[in-house]
């Protein structure tokens, strides 16, 4: 596999963990049974997460990228 479509991989693996932590932390604000017993900033800060691991994915070089998959994915 040549490291194009590797690093293409590994962007799509860091936009799908990203939206998942977006995701959480939206739903930790919005939906009213969390938010009850969520904190406040816990949302907040599962968003932060989730839009900074969406940044690398997107403006991260190849070899970042494939970097930071390796991290998810121990290898």
């Amino acid at each position: 596999m040549t490291e194009d479509r590797a690093a293409r991989r590994a962007r799509y693996t860091l936009y799908l963990t990203g939206g998942a932590f977006v995701a959480l932390g939206y739903s930790l604000e919005m939906v009213p049974m969390l938010a009850a017993v969520a904190p406040t900033l816990a949302g907040r800060v599962a968003a932060g997460i989730g839009a900074a691991i969406l940044a690398v994915g997107r403006f991260g070089s190849d070899r970042l990228v494939l970097r930071c998959e390796s991290l998810f994915r121990q290898r």
